[in-house]
């Protein structure tokens, strides 16, 4: 027998199975009531189209369902559509799957994250494991920080930062230090954002931005965020002070709201 007779084969039986599985559920007439178990079978048959943009509307249509009694039923066409070999069909499911965080494609979508060939679909696998919070993908995170692609890097170091674990940031302070000193600006930003823990080492850094009379806007602005509450030593304080007068609004309400939280019982 030939490949793709194989292949239509198995394609067929995949089918077959859905349907076989939509109508067990519940109602033995299910697929001529339900419109939307309708909807999926026909989705899932045209998922096989050689015509990319036929898949892709078949995962939109899973999209429909993704929160409903047919999640199960969506996630079948996802779990192929992740291993499609057309990109914008892997992201529109990474996209969906971001939302549904179902255990059963997380390692799943930590192996795109690692291997996939675009680096778009890396992204946005990453983005997908960041909204597990999940401890055992601090590796995944980690190792993605490597990549040469600035967006890997900045998408890498937000899921790592946003693990639900109380220790996780303490624990990769050098990176978050690394970071907040990096050359690129969006990866900076998403260091000082994303900072949860107080630390005389992070003081140090948001002082040093707050002092240092070239700092940008967008950083200098993340800095006062993430100073609030910190004793201030004599210096930062005076400087903080002079931002009261400073042509931004935003940062002549920051140094407010940081001189008037300051708390002498707060550490650095």
């Amino acid at each position: 027998m030939s490949q793709k007779k194989i292949t239509l084969l198995s394609n067929y039986i995949l089918i077959l199975f859905l349907i076989l599985f939509l109508s067990k559920c519940g109602n033995n007439n299910l697929l001529v009531t339900d419109p939307a178990a309708q909807e999926i079978t026909i989705a899932f048959n045209n998922y096989y189209s050689e015509d990319w943009e036929t898949r892709l509307n078949s995962i939109k249509v899973a999209a429909k369902y993704s929160n409903t009694v047919h999640a199960k039923n969506s996630l079948l066409l996802l779990l192929k559509a992740i291993n499609d070999s057309h990109s914008e069909i892997k992201i529109e499911a990474l996209k969906i799957l971001k939302k549904m965080k179902a255990p059963a494609v997380e390692d799943k979508i930590g192996v795109l994250a690692l291997s996939d060939a675009n680096p778009n679909v890396r992204v946005f696998a990453l983005l997908a494991l960041e909204e597990y919070g999940n401890i055992k993908n601090e590796d995944i995170f980690i190792k993605s920080l490597d990549d040469k692609d600035w967006l890997i890097q900045e998408t890498s170091l937000a899921g790592l930062m946003k693990i639900n674990d109380p220790e996780i940031q303490t624990k990769h302070l050098d990176i978050i230090i690394r970071s907040i000193n990096s050359k690129n600006t969006s990866i900076r930003l998403t260091a000082l954002s994303n900072i949860n823990i107080r630390n005389p080492l992070i003081y140090s850094e948001l002082s040093r931005i707050i002092n240092n009379k070239k700092s940008g806007l967008s950083i200098l602005k993340a800095a006062l965020l993430k100073i609030k509450g910190y004793k201030l030593d004599n210096k930062t304080k005076t400087r903080i002070i002079e931002l009261l007068t400073h042509s931004d609004k935003d940062i002549r309400l920051l140094s407010f709201y940081v001189l008037k939280q300051e708390e002498p019982a707060i550490d650095k």
